[in-house]
Formats: C-alpha cells, sequence, structure tokens
C-alpha cells in the first residue's frame, strides 16, 4: 500500500485528535439528566449508557475535529489550504444571468426534472457569467479552499454523511454560487460537496437527499476519496490507523473518567434511596 501520510504529518494528526478527546473527557461529567436513569441502567449497566454520552459527545465535536485534519492534511499537498471565513471570506459578484441559470438548476434538480451533472452545470454558469452588465456583489464562507501550486482553485464545502435536503439544496446553491462568482473573473474553478465517509460501505452511498443535487465522484466526494483527495492514495487507510491508535491511547483515561462517574451516582443513590 502506498503510504500517503508522512511520518510527521501523522503524528500531527494523532496529537491533535488525541487532545481534542482528552480534553473531551477532562470536561465530560454526569449531567442532571443521567443521574438516575434505572431502566436503562438495568440494561445498558450505568458504564455502558454513559460510554454512550460521552461518544453522542465526541459526535458532535467531530465534524469540526474532522474539518481541522482535513485542513491539517492538505497544508502539505497544496500550495494553499484554509477556511474561508470572517475577514477572508470569499467576496465576487454574479451577473443576474448566471443567478438565473443557478437557481433554475436547483430548482430543477429538486424537482427531478434533470439528473445531476457536474459538467453540463457548469458549462452553463460559467457560459452566464460572461453576458449581461448587472451583477450583485456576492460573500461566501468556503470550508477549505486549496490551491494548487499550478495555480488551480478548489472550493469544498464539508458535510456530515446523512444530511436533509434543506441542507443539500442550500450546500448546492452556495457551490453553484462560488462557481458563479470565479466565473465573472473568467476563472474555471473545482467545486465539491466532501462528506468523511460512507455509511452505507460496502454499498455505493446512497442518501437520496444528497444525490438528487450532487454528481458523485464529480462534485461530490465521500470517504476514501474525499481523503485520498486530500492527500493522496491511501490516506483513508492511513487516517483509520491513526483513529484506532489514538482510541487505545485515550481508553485508560475515559475509563477512569466514567469510574469516577459511576461513583458519583453510587453516592447520590446512597444519599438520596
Amino acid at each position: 500500500m502506498i503510504v500517503a501520510l508522512s511520518k510527521s504529518l501523522k503524528q500531527k494528526i494523532e496529537i491533535f485528535l488525541e487532545t481534542k478527546i482528552l480534553k473531551k473527557i477532562e470536561k465530560y461529567d454526569l449531567s442532571e439528566d443521567d443521574s438516575s436513569k434505572p431502566f436503562q441502567y438495568a440494561i445498558f449497566t450505568q458504564e455502558g449508557y454513559l460510554v454512550k454520552g460521552f461518544i453522542h459527545g465526541c459526535e458532535t465535536a467531530l465534524g469540526n475535529w474532522h474539518e481541522s485534519i482535513a485542513r491539517i492534511i492538505s497544508e502539505e499537498n497544496f500550495k494553499v489550504a484554509r477556511k474561508l471565513q470572517g475577514a477572508s471570506k470569499l467576496k465576487g459578484e454574479v451577473t443576474e444571468e448566471a443567478q438565473t441559470v443557478f437557481e433554475n438548476i436547483i430548482s430543477t434538480l429538486d424537482g427531478v426534472s434533470r439528473e445531476p451533472n457536474h459538467e453540463k452545470e457548469a458549462k452553463e454558469i460559467y457560459v452566464a457569467s460572461q453576458v449581461g452588465e448587472r451583477t450583485d456583489k456576492r460573500i461566501q464562507t468556503v470550508d477549505l479552499y486549496l490551491e494548487r501550486h499550478n495555480g488551480e482553485e478548489i472550493y469544498l464545502e464539508i458535510k456530515g454523511p446523512k444530511p436533509n435536503k434543506n441542507e443539500m439544496r442550500a450546500a448546492k446553491r452556495d457551490l453553484l454560487e462560488i462557481y458563479a462568482m470565479c466565473a465573472r473573473e473568467k476563472k474555471k474553478v473545482k467545486i465539491y460537496l466532501g462528506m468523511y465517509y460512507n455509511p452505507y460501505h460496502p454499498k455505493p452511498y446512497q442518501r437520496w437527499t444528497c444525490l438528487k443535487f450532487f454528481d458523485c465522484g464529480n462534485d461530490l466526494l465521500i470517504g476514501k476519496d474525499f481523503w485520498d483527495f486530500l492527500g493522496g492514495s491511501g490516506t483513508y487507510e492511513d487516517l483509520i490507523e491513526i483513529y484506532e491508535e489514538v482510541g487505545r491511547h485515550i481508553r485508560s483515561a475515559l475509563d477512569k473518567k466514567l469510574r469516577k462517574i459511576s461513583k458519583t451516582i453510587s453516592e447520590i443513590k446512597e444519599e438520596h434511596p
């Protein structure tokens, strides 16, 4: 297997992820809602149920962690890799003609009167961006902006793997608007929706709320395709190994925290039988 991530990069990711999780463990504590759950504890045990609560809390944070790790990996492989937010948001103009085109694309995709075809959509928007004098100013946050050494620009929006339809419609609109903003400056850029993993693996990704708007493999990168795009072939497998290693490192700290919380629950029960 091709080693995608350098040793130093693997260490950087491992330190980042382990630090985040250990901080989460340190802050994790018993909530009032969890102090007495007799039926849940009877089936899953106190520790099992508390582990579930901790995992749920980490899953909520994982989106931000994954986005940071995607940027860390990209920094080693691209000339520029950063999030465009705040003062650095993408600013530009969109012609009225281009806006009409991409709004029509979204509506017809939503109405299933056309299928997603990124190449065709990009051509339509690019042509519409070269005509007309009236423009509207636009500002967009970009989850991950990449620039190759040859000058090619790439704009990624990053989402979890099971989005609802409204999220996907909004993501499609944002990405097409970004494309139109760049096309107005006669730049042909790449736009992608990226997802960290495929929850249907080993079957192909099948979330209809996403596939009705996005062209898998062309403006949609999922799981292995997403990570390997950023870091090269084998990046996805390397990441799984890093996460497994971090899991082994933090287990004793998590067990210690859960034992402490379980002891607190027992003391509460003794005080309030």
